[in-house]
């Protein structure tokens, strides 16, 4: 595993309890830890205080900003804190040397990277004072294609025959970061944005919750072909255990479907229901507040996140969800009318749905983790040095 983890970084949570037997990365977000280099941000992270500077973290603040964010090597920390300019050259460096190691000594492998990029601060290695903007959001996304590149190339020169690249986003874009945040295109909202507010990233509009994939397998995967499946992030594990020909852990249930007759090109059939839980904008953080059932989408409740200008949407609690029609109305602009003839079809279908949902979760086994009085959740690697600083790489 190489990149972000933010998962777990303490004990049983680090990636290599976790499955993996190599890790290399940051144990959370670039954006919750300082750094010398701290990239471009809006506004910018600040830089760490200086040894003899006193730390001015406190309990309940945002983050952890006054720590130097950490790069570790399986258990140690190698970097506090860590160069962000040079980060994407490492994350590179160890992916390919991984990929010939496998390639050298003949034995399925599997490799996760998860990038920094898109999320701010953007990075870029060569930082200027005349990047701004959209220019520098570009010239990032630039870095990023570069790196799966190299990738690429390597898995071509090596194992290509034999090799899936499977690659993804985790969310759409962070309006409150303005010309940094990127572009949801299509995906805009309209039903939010009118009421004021963001519809993308921490929201449950499809622009904070769809993503553009892009699946390669040179003569399994069809070339050039875009699918209109509806498929969810949850569905790489089930398929990946598919297609190394292994069975799922028994006695649990998994969200996620095996999707390699939609890759393969031999099915349009993803999911009939997804569910949007909250992402932080509007309603309880991580409750099902959106059903999507085929082409249509409901809203028990709406709200905006924090957009460019600092406004928020108002939250809303609709007793008769709103439903969007998708396929006709991708900006999500103007719901059925709730005396429609479909809205009258459609809704005891999504409250079946919704129903279904609920009670597949309160019969599973859940778990919850509280790291918030644990004083071990700071990684440094020095108790002693203000502010967690050391250079060891």
């Amino acid at each position: 595993m190489i990149g972000k983890w933010h998962l777990g970084h303490h004990g049983p949570y680090q990636p290599n309890f976790r499955g993996f037997s190599y890790y290399f990365g940051i144990p959370y977000s670039h954006d919750m830890g300082c750094s010398d280099t701290p990239g471009y941000n809006h506004p910018p992270c600040p830089a760490c205080p200086p040894a003899a500077a006193p730390l001015q973290s406190s309990p309940g603040k945002n983050c952890y900003s006054n720590v130097g964010l950490p790069l570790y090597e399986n258990f140690n920390i190698v970097e506090q804190p860590v160069n962000l300019t040079s980060l994407t050259e490492k994350f590179a460096e160890k992916a390919v040397q991984f990929i010939q190691q496998a390639s050298d000594s003949g034995r399925p492998f599997f490799l996760y990277l998860a990038l920094t990029h898109m999320h701010v601060p953007l990075i870029v290695t060569h930082q200027s004072a005349d990047l701004k903007g959209q220019r520098l959001y570009r010239k990032s996304l630039q870095e990023m294609d570069n790196l799966v590149g190299r990738i690429k190339d390597k898995v071509d020169s090596t194992v290509k025959e034999n090799t899936f690249l499977w690659f993804t986003g985790d969310n759409g874009p962070w309006s409150q970061k303005c010309e940094l945040s990127g572009n949801a295109g299509p995906f805009t909202g309209l039903w939010q944005t009118n009421r004021g507010g963001s519809s993308t990233k921490q929201t449950t509009w499809e622009g904070g919750h769809r993503i553009p994939a892009i699946a390669y397998w040179p003569n399994r995967v069809p070339a050039n072909i875009t699918s209109t499946a509806l498929l969810s992030v949850l569905d790489i594990f089930p398929t990946i255990v598919s297609l190394a020909k292994v069975s799922l852990p028994p006695r649990r249930h998994f969200d996620g479907l095996d999707v390699s007759d939609v890759l393969f090109g031999h099915s349009q059939t993803g999911h009939r229901v997804l569910f949007h839980p909250n992402s932080g904008a509007a309603g309880s953080y991580g409750a099902l507040q959106t059903i999507r059932l085929g082409q249509y989408k409901a809203f028990y409740i709406t709200g905006g996140a924090k957009a460019c200008d600092g406004s928020l949407g108002p939250e809303q609690h609709h007793k008769l969800p709103l439903i969007f029609n998708l396929q006709e109305d991708p900006a999500e602009c103007v719901p059925l009318d709730s005396s429609s003839a479909i809205y009258q079809e459609m809704l005891p279908k999504i409250t079946e749905a919704l129903v279904d949902i609920l009670q597949d979760i309160s019969g599973d086994n859940t778990s919850v983790a509280d790291y918030s009085h644990d004083p071990l959740v700071i990684p440094c690697c020095s108790t002693l040095k203000i502010a967690c600083r050391c250079q060891l790489i």
